[in-house]
């Protein structure tokens, strides 16, 4: 990859300064780079990316956080249990228990249950995160806009929200996110993305796992020249 960066911005100056617009995810190096050697092109942050970091930053820790609510509330109940507690109490309490234990296995193990299991939040978050919820997904999937300063002024408002949601883990990320308010406004002009990279990517991922290993190195990288041609697909696919 350092290679074909490099051999990229080592073309000829003119050719540098006739891009106009480059998307990339939001990794500081890159974006250092893009306005240290392409000063006039416009940088456009990918929005998969931005919708893979609110899942992983703040689905992934508002889910934690509601594992660890169900833990410590099982806890809870299992000590207010004693030798004089009656056996019909003792048997509600430990039902009780055996729920919350329950919620929280569950809630550890499945990455995305927060999307479609809403009710294993408490009601406050549920109400909270659906709302920003359905907010990200209309700023992130309306791909036409009329002008940059519309779609500035939409994020400003799902980053405000965000901020006043005090949900801890969506308000770090807001704060984060809102320093680079012009590379994700900058969609509504330049409706490009990384997707196709991604796509080559995982191509790459793809031939190196089946191939268990190259003795060759010279050959994996012609394998790579011959993948990045628009009618091949991979070798590896399997016809349906």
């Amino acid at each position: 990859m350092i290679a074909v960066i490099a051999s990229f911005f080592a073309l000829p100056s003119d050719s540098l300064s006739a891009v106009i617009a480059v998307a990339m995810d939001m990794n500081a190096s890159y974006n250092k780079l893009v306005t240290k050697d392409l000063p006039k092109a416009r940088i456009v942050y990918d929005r998969f990316h931005m919708q893979s970091q609110f899942g992983r930053d703040v689905l992934g820790a508002v889910r934690l956080d509601e594992a660890r609510r169900h833990k410590a509330k099982e806890k809870e109940i299992l000590a207010d249990i004693s030798d004089d507690t009656d056996k019909e109490t003792m048997k509600s309490l430990k039902q009780e228990a055996k729920a919350e234990k329950q919620e929280y296995s569950q809630l550890k193990k499945l990455r995305w249950s927060l999307l479609t299991n809403s009710y294993k939040l408490s009601d406050s978050k549920t109400e909270q995160l659906q709302s920003i919820l359905q907010d990200n997904h209309d700023r992130a999937c309306k791909i036409k806009c009329v002008t940059m300063k519309e779609r500035k002024k939409e994020w400003t408002k799902w980053f405000q929200a965000a901020k006043e949601s005090e949900i801890p883990a969506l308000v770090r990320f807001a704060v984060r996110k809102e320093k680079r308010l012009s590379g994700l406004a900058a969609h509504a002009i330049y409706s490009i993305s990384t997707g196709k990279l991604e796509g080559f990517n995982n191509k790459i991922k793809v031939a190196k796992r089946i191939g268990y290993g190259y003795r060759d190195d010279d050959f994996f990288f012609t394998l790579i020249r011959y993948l990045s041609i628009p009618s091949v697909r991979s070798p590896f696919h399997k016809k349906s």
